[in-house]
């Protein structure tokens, strides 16, 4: 993107988005980091013949307006966007985007085209 043409207000969008999918991106290397040393000490539980219950990975810990509040910023700024594109924005997918997906298009705050795996959003 050539930021040289770009308003304020557009750069300032442009930084926002980036800075959140830098974040959303830490959160992931985190949560990956999490489950290798999840894995690891089973692994040295097993070797040591120590029986181990290995914890779930833990579930979203995002209240329903934290997470339409991250998808609203990571959609600033831009068009249509695939669902696969905002879930690597926000840092969650599944179930809980779809939900919140559904929700912000029902309130007016996104505008959905498409349908099935075609279906994009963007900012109504």
């Amino acid at each position: 993107m050539a930021l040289d043409n770009l308003s304020i207000e557009e750069l300032e969008r442009e930084i926002a988005r980036r800075k959140a999918a830098e974040v959303n991106e830490v959160r992931k290397q985190l949560e990956d980091a999490r489950k290798v040393v999840r894995d690891l000490e089973a692994k040295l539980a097993d070797f040591e013949g120590k029986s181990v219950r290995r914890a779930a990975a833990p579930k979203s810990r995002l209240s329903g307006g934290e997470k339409a509040e991250r998808v609203l910023t990571a959609l600033e700024g831009k068009d249509y966007t695939a669902s696969s594109e905002i879930a690597a924005m926000v840092g969650f997918d599944g179930v809980a985007l779809r939900d919140t997906l559904v929700a912000l298009v029902s309130e007016g705050k996104l505008a959905r085209e498409g349908k099935a795996r075609g279906t994009k959003y963007k900012l109504a």
